[in-house]
């Protein structure tokens, strides 16, 4: 939440409809308890709750007028098939109070993300996405590709929902109009240009190759392309190269006509005309057995900013409109939203979406189910993306679930796992040591409770279990273990699969057995002869099997266990570089992670700050003058 979004929130209300009368309360249907527990919620902006009998969030909605929205939850024939489910199990509801419409849809997002209601529909894929930003606190304003919270100063164009876009478009921008993207520190330091000057990418204002108001001038081309002003640009460069080919200067020309090549690779790339709307968002929804496709294409000052299939988290009884009204709500609840959006159903249902995002964005939004002409062809082009990603879902999913019966027939299992979990580690000869899991469910790969262990290792222990692959295997199985024991949110699993052969199925067991985890199946994958793939030994505890290196249960199981190599791996590496960033200047009081980055920014190299004097250390904002003299004097005593 923003610093001016107040929420003022008041106690939940578990309404007791006849004292001591426990049985009738019970007796009470979700549509009677409903009905009257609004006769104590207030006429104002705010969020709501239904929970069950057991005090589980089943919904989370928002609204304008609280009593008057959450009254109309006792009208079930108003009500869609999966809300009458929601009513029917509801036995509590509570609410907050928020200072406006706006702050209840902030609220509303943030706890649905948060919470994950069975009745909600949940937007799974909303990451942030990337802007390109010309930052201007500098004199020669750099330009890189920036995510998060807009705090710096500059011109921030996007959002682009195709990294590879941003990444393209910023690289072609380098390219034609030669701006810096280095940081203010590595600036700062550089006696000579680097080899981005080299290959044309920058025009090295570092070491004065461009005066200011000719980077000046370079930095306004820039914005002017990006907010669309393409030809206008285009004709500047052809007119300053054949000028540069009648003075014969042949090598100048020569770089100005790779400039205007640049430049026409990203206008081939990303224009596209659309009468009339230069910023638009174009949403199509196909539903197909239950599960569906929204997608989305996404343009800026007449370019496109990238196209992007979202699948969100719904009842299979949901409607098309009810899912893409809370998909627009929760995907531009942290965006701002273009004047025009174009969906592929009836815009009618989404006047309260208009509304709430034009007070959102303080602008007019209007969203806009087009009948004919260009915008009508853009629609159907999304249409039909929507439906072919959505089949190719649905046959990913068929195909997943095929295994995953295949495997419960194979290792003889009462019912089809819901909960897979792989676990394998990395380490540097025992340094910087980590476990990791990763977890198959019922639908595929389920990133979001992928976890990390840092091995936390026993002091007694350490020199003879400092790499050895049994203790990781116990420290991690025992914290994620004492996670069910505690009783925290973490389920259990119903298959565990360790990579190692038969010392670690062994190692597994004796500690699923300490903690009387005894009906959680166990496997364990060892490498075959030669430790080539396709040779797996794998163990159980009835049995050691061999399987066919053809059978797609082999390659199902060799899936599972290289993507936990894989996170292993590039969790090690994330590892080893934040610890690599550690210098001799960690051992000074007062000097995190935060102050580090700042010197190392200003000065360029640990090198250059063990030279700075008292009085360049201070003037560095953040650095005060005790902390200046103890840096100085940590370098100084050490020569």
């Amino acid at each position: 939440m923003g610093k001016n979004q107040k929420i003022v929130k008041e106690t939940s209300r578990n309404i007791n409809f006849v004292e001591d009368q426990e049985d009738y309360k019970a007796n009470l249907s979700g549509k009677d308890i409903i009905k009257l527990s609004v006769k104590n919620f207030p006429y104002k902006p705010g969020v709501y709750q239904m929970e069950n009998e057991k005090g589980e969030i089943l919904y989370i909605g928002k609204a304008k007028n609280l009593r008057k929205r959450v009254v109309t939850y006792s009208n079930q024939s108003g009500l869609t098939r999966r809300l009458q489910r929601m009513v029917s199990q509801t036995k509590t509801v509570n609410f907050t109070v928020t200072n406006s419409e706006i702050d209840a849809l902030l609220l509303e997002c943030t706890l649905i993300k948060r919470v994950k209601p069975k009745f909600n529909i949940i937007l799974r894929d909303d990451k942030s996405f990337p802007y390109i930003l010309i930052n201007k606190e500098h004199s020669f304003p750099r330009i890189l590709k920036y995510r998060g919270q807009k705090r710096f100063k500059g011109n921030y164009y996007g959002p682009f929902v195709s990294p590879s876009t941003a990444d393209y478009t910023l690289l072609s921008i380098q390219k034609t109009f030669l701006l810096r993207s280095c940081s203010d520190g590595v600036f700062s330091n550089r006696s000579r240009p680097c080899i981005l000057y080299d290959i044309k990418r920058c025009s090295a204002p570092c070491v004065k190759k461009i005066n200011e108001k000719k980077y000046k001038e370079s930095i306004d081309d820039a914005k002017k392309f990006l907010s669309g002003k393409t030809k206008f640009i285009e004709k500047k460069l052809n007119n300053q190269m054949n000028i540069a080919s009648k003075n014969q200067a042949y090598e100048e020309a020569s770089r100005l006509r790779d400039r205007i090549k640049s430049l026409k690779q990203i206008q081939k790339y990303q224009s596209v005309y659309i009468k009339d709307l230069r910023n638009i968002d174009i949403f199509a929804i196909k539903i197909l057995n239950g599960r569906s496709c929204i997608f989305g294409m996404f343009y800026r000052n007449g370019s496109n900013y990238g196209n992007k299939a979202f699948y969100p988290s719904h009842d299979e009884n949901s409607n098309e409109v009810e899912i893409l009204d809370s998909f627009l709500f929760q995907f531009y609840s942290n965006k701002d939203s273009p004047p025009k959006i174009l969906v592929n159903i009836d815009s009618s249902a989404f006047n309260n979406v208009q509304k709430v995002l034009s007070e959102k964005n303080k602008i007019l939004v209007k969203i806009i189910n087009p009948k004919i002409g260009e915008k009508l062809k853009h629609i159907k082009l999304a249409e039909k993306n929507a439906l072919e990603n959505i089949k190719l879902k649905n046959q990913s999913f068929q195909e997943h679930y095929r295994l995953l019966n295949k495997f419960k027939n194979f290792f003889n299992l009462n019912q089809l796992p819901n909960r897979i979990e792989i676990y394998d580690n990395s380490h540097t000869f025992g340094n910087q040591s980590l476990g990791v899991m990763i977890v198959v469910n019922q639908e595929g790969f389920e990133s979001k409770s992928y976890r990390k262990f840092n091995i936390k290792f026993d002091m007694l222990k350490e020199k003879s279990h400092k790499s050895n692959d049994y203790y990781m295997l116990e420290e991690v199985l025992n914290r994620r273990l004492l996670r069910i024991d505690s009783q925290e949110e973490w389920t259990t699993p119903d298959i565990i699969i360790v990579d190692g052969g038969k010392g670690h199925f062994n190692q597994a067991k004796k500690i699923l057995n300490k903690h009387k985890r005894n009906q959680v199946k166990l496997i364990s994958v060892a490498k075959g002869i030669k430790r080539n793939s396709g040779r797996e030994i794998i163990y159980s505890e009835e049995k050691e099997i061999t399987i066919k290196g053809n059978d797609p249960l082999l390659h199902f199981i060799q899936r599972m266990r290289d993507e936990a190599h894989r996170f292993a791996i590039n969790s090690h590496r994330k590892r080893r570089f934040k610890e690599s960033i550690k210098s001799v200047f960690d051992e000074i009081q007062g000097i995190g992670l935060k102050r580090k980055k700042i010197l190392l920014e200003h000065f360029g190299s640990v090198k250059k700050i063990s030279t700075a004097s008292i009085d360049e250390l201070n003037e560095i904002k953040g650095i005060n003058k005790n902390l200046a003299e103890e840096i100085y004097g940590f370098f100084n005593s050490q020569n």
